[in-house]
């Protein structure tokens, strides 16, 4: 008898002693592609918008005087009383240095990075007997999606072969090639080498329609209705390997096993913010913003796929794809308070609070994602938690030149529920704007933050994480901006 045909055969063998036991396991497997992180990823807003506001830290909703008041309050835009252009590029990198099973000998670094439009707009002030009338739109990339990660590393505690076991065959990757019987049984449960890289990229971004005016002598009044955008990508490519030659015996004489994903979502939404802001003359301002939760559809197709190799070098593969799989996403209402001052001549300090219960979030638009006991919407409320984002910036004008210097400092803390505080995201920031004319105004801006973070690559047959990578996660964000007023 052939190799393929005696595996084939001991495929259809039964193995009662283990039914009970993969039974158990498939309250672990992913019935869907959607877990809870999905949700937190496509509600979230990133780095912000604009490189005089990542200048100073991002605490932009008590200054927001230009463009980017579409997105930090628009309120602020009651402020201008000249027409303006205005655009800007963002390159996000990201430098992850991970840890496999919490082993230093298990290092890897790993990087990635983007450059994409982070603004383009318009404003448009309109003439007023008093006060003040203006209407913007423009785009706005509000997320970026660029992650990495690496891992390579012995695993003497579990293997990923018995975590993708499913009822479908059809589905079910380690049966297709080999490496499970009918029931779902396999030996390869632990001893093995593994590795592999994930990686993230894509954005969202908004499409904005805003509008401003005074409805008191220093009270104003906005509001933007924003439409959402954008795409997800990833990655992963993982593999497994018999590092020690332990699975020897046939029809086991496994060698290797590859497992490859790729996710592809496109993503569109809508969303409101409400702005109020008061100038006391010009010494001071203090701005309020209101978030309405945003409704958010996926659309995703995914595929996964496998490949074993045994001792021989033998092998097979195997391969399916999901398409047009939908759900949404509803993001929870986002508080905001911001303030500057301008204690003296030339020098502005600002500093704003945000505050979200991410408990909030649901999914909709999927009745069996909605109602899933281990992922559904009652999970989540114990998974996330309320979080208070706090940003402090200052900028300081240059006396008898067009330059103007800035830095800042944000923390953004984690939304899960429990996460110590060294997983929180904390950033420093600098920036410089320089007048090039009367009429133009050049902006640079750069972001160094860093937090710590884990994956875990599955959840074993114990229903535990025996395959996690620890990170420390750090990210250099660099805007540019260019305004050009008339």
């Amino acid at each position: 008898m052939t190799t393929t045909s005696c595996k084939a055969a001991f495929r259809s063998g039964r193995s009662k002693v283990f039914l009970l036991f993969f039974s158990a396991l498939s309250l672990f497997s992913l019935s869907f592609a959607q877990v809870p992180e999905d949700a937190l990823r496509f509600s979230s807003t990133g780095g912000g918008v604009g490189a005089r506001a990542m200048g100073m830290g991002n605490a932009y909703i008590g200054v927001a005087d230009d463009y980017t008041a579409v997105f930090w309050n628009p309120a602020g835009l009651a402020q201008m009383r000249r027409l303006e252009i205005t655009g800007g590029i963002m390159n996000n990198g990201v430098n992850n240095d991970s840890y496999f099973l919490g082993n230093p000998l298990n290092s890897s670094t790993e990087k990635n990075s983007a450059t994409s439009l982070n603004d383009l707009g318009f404003v448009f002030p309109f003439p007023t007997i008093r006060g003040s009338l203006v209407f913007a739109f423009g785009y706005s990339r509000v997320k970026d999606f660029t992650s990495v990660v690496d891992f390579n590393g012995f695993n003497a505690r579990s293997s990923i072969i018995p975590s993708l076991y499913d009822n479908d065959p059809a589905y079910d990757i380690p049966y297709q090639v080999y490496l499970e019987d009918t029931t779902g049984y396999t030996p390869i449960r632990d001893s093995v080498n593994q590795s592999g890289e994930a990686r993230e990229s894509g954005g969202v971004g908004n499409w904005a329609f805003s509008g401003a005016m005074d409805v008191q002598k220093n009270l104003s009044f906005g509001i933007t209705i924003n439409l959402l955008t954008g795409s997800y990508n990833y990655i992963r490519n993982y593999l497994e390997t018999d590092a020690k030659n332990k699975y020897q015996t046939f029809p086991w004489d496994f060698k290797k096993f590859y497992y490859d994903s790729n996710v592809s979502d496109d993503i569109s939404g809508i969303n409101a913010m409400f702005g109020v802001m008061y100038r006391l003359e010009d010494k001071a301002r203090f701005g309020l913003t209101l978030k309405t939760p945003t409704s958010i559809s996926i659309r995703e197709s995914y595929t996964n796929s496998g490949q074993s190799v045994f001792d021989d070098n033998s092998g097979y593969q195997y391969s399916y794809t999901v398409d047009n799989n939908t759900y949404g996403v509803v993001s929870p209402w986002v508080f905001g308070f911001g303030a500057s001052v301008i204690p003296v001549n030339g020098l502005l300090l600002a500093a704003d609070i945000q505050y979200a219960d991410w408990s909030q979030i649901q999914w909709k638009d999927n009745v069996d994602l909605e109602n899933n006991p281990t992922n559904g919407n009652s999970a989540m409320k114990h998974l996330f938690r309320a979080t208070t984002n706090v940003h402090v910036g200052g900028e300081f004008q240059i006396p008898g030149t067009g330059v103007s210097l800035r830095a800042g400092y944000y923390r953004d803390p984690s939304k899960f529920d429990g996460d110590p505080s060294s997983y929180d995201l904390t950033a420093v920031t600098g920036g410089v704007g320089i007048l090039l004319q009367n009429d133009v105004l050049l902006d640079g801006a750069i972001a160094f933050g860093s937090m710590k973070t884990y994956h875990v690559n599955y959840i074993d047959y114990y229903g535990i994480d025996n395959s996690r990578t620890d990170e420390t996660v750090k990210t250099t964000n660099v805007n540019f901006t260019i305004s050009y007023r008339f």
